[in-house]
């Protein structure tokens, strides 16, 4: 047996924890790119490839934190890690609930909503290329992908009660009601993408 299997089967390998953030990151902005597409230019009602996305993510986050579990050596403390793939995951979620509502409202065309479609998308951009600056040690830029968010966040926020004041003045009370469910989900989108950037803030302050 050579050194190099000696040193392989004796040295644990180190697993690049970063890198499967940024890898999870990226599976959630090819999510919401997908999202956005289905609900405001798809003519189909079946969500199918969507849900496809959303299992895969599943089966890769749960992969990441058996990863995590397994391995002792980490670039920063073991919760901060398990909070940030978990919260990724949350953004995922969210926007399952989302399809689950929309499904049992049979509102599938959603044109009226891209600014807000497309804001998730640019905040969750943000979010990947913050996570793709963690990994490069480029902690400084890191922050001014968070502040982005932030801010998109912000708009959103605005969007929805824009979007919320045109349908309180809609004569038909049924649709005011779950159109606003649905623009609440859109919300939640958002939150759970903001609350994953304090987090990669706080791995920053740990790894700063």
């Amino acid at each position: 047996m050579n050194l190099k299997k000696i040193t392989q089967w004796i040295l644990p390998n180190e697993i690049d924890f970063f890198g499967n953030l940024l890898n999870q990151s990226k599976e959630i902005e090819q999510i919401l790119a997908e999202l956005n597409r289905f609900y405001s230019d798809e003519t189909s009602t079946n969500p199918g490839h969507l849900l496809e996305l959303i299992n895969q993510a599943k089966s890769n986050h749960s992969k990441y934190l058996k990863e995590l579990n397994s391995t002792f050596i980490i670039p920063v403390d073991r919760e901060a890690l398990s909070r940030a793939f978990s919260q990724l995951y949350w953004i995922v979620l969210s926007v399952k609930h989302l399809i689950v509502e929309i499904d049992t409202y049979k509102i599938y065309h959603l044109n009226e909503y891209h600014h807000i479609f497309r804001l998730l998308e640019q905040g969750l951009s943000e979010l990947t290329n913050g996570f793709e600056k963690l990994r490069e040690k480029n902690y400084l830029s890191v922050k001014h992908n968070i502040e982005n968010v932030i801010h998109l966040d912000n708009k959103l926020i605005k969007a929805y009660s824009v979007s919320l004041s045109k349908l309180f003045h809609d004569e038909k009370f049924p649709k005011i009601l779950m159109q606003k469910e649905i623009l609440f989900q859109l919300r939640e989108i958002s939150k759970q993408i903001h609350i994953c950037a304090n987090l990669l803030e706080d791995i920053i302050f740990k790894v700063n």
